[in-house]
């Protein structure tokens, strides 16, 4: 049985069609990376998933409930939806008067009702797992940006979400600091999270999916394993996109 099922999802910013009938299944512990050029909706559908975008139209199943994604009336649909997804952002999106402990506490608290004592439990087991607990009473100005991101990731883990959804985590960091989040991102995978991950590293997108999808101007124009989107892709744009980022990442078109 599929966990999540996204049907006929429409975004629009003024006559801008950003997604244009997105179309998926999502079966437990799929870990699906999002590839394509930028502005094509890759964020956009993260983003109306987690209702922080409400689209003009699409349906959304989860453990069997369908909720309408484009209705802003049923907020009881709302907080269930954002209660079993966990996201996590490119520019990390912590409290910056909060610690570390405190910001994965806080959805806890708020959002789940749970005690302080079992919020700060869950929440130092979080931390634990990321490799922030020497870090938890740490604010994030004393923080790298890798430290911050693995808080992030602690904060969204913490709700024991059914889809994690990675926006870029790591397009907002110095490229010393990539390593180590991507390091927690495939220990999280191999733990069997249930994942949507955009992310312009394709060596890493190849090496943790189960699943690539290529996404072109707001639709799904490849979906496969990665083996089959990297190695034999079918569709022609998704053959000149690679072969993009494949130079890009072999040879520079220039030098100075």
């Amino acid at each position: 049985m599929s966990l999540i099922e996204i049907k006929e999802l429409h975004k629009k910013y003024n006559d801008n069609v950003v997604l244009d009938g997105i179309n998926l299944t999502i079966e437990q512990g799929n870990i699906i990376g999002i590839i394509g050029p930028s502005g094509t909706g890759k964020s956009t559908l993260l983003r109306c998933l987690n209702q922080l975008e409400i689209p003009e139209q699409g349906i959304i199943t989860l453990n069997g409930k369908e909720i309408d994604l484009a209705s802003k009336k049923n907020k009881k649909d709302v907080l269930e939806l954002r209660q079993n997804t966990g996201m996590v952002f490119q520019q990390f999106n912590l409290f910056e008067r909060k610690t570390a402990l405190e910001n994965v506490e806080e959805g806890l608290i708020v959002v789940q009702k749970k005690s302080k004592e079992e919020a700060k439990k869950i929440a130092l087991e979080e931390l634990k797992r990321v490799g922030m607990l020497n870090w938890a009473n740490h604010y994030p100005r004393h923080l790298s940006g890798g430290q911050q991101q693995r808080v992030a990731i602690a904060r969204a883990l913490a709700m024991r979400p059914k889809l994690l959804l990675l926006d870029e985590p790591t397009s907002a960091l110095d490229p010393e600091m990539v390593g180590e989040v991507l390091d927690v991102i495939k220990q999280i995978a191999a733990e069997g999270f249930t994942m949507l991950l955009v992310s312009h590293e394709m060596a890493f997108v190849r090496n943790v999916s189960n699943r690539v999808i290529f996404i072109d101007k707001g639709v799904i124009v490849e979906d496969g394993t990665p083996k089959q989107v990297f190695n034999n892709p079918q569709n022609e744009r998704t053959k000149e996109f690679l072969a993009k980022m494949h130079m890009l990442e072999v040879e520079p078109e220039y030098s100075i």
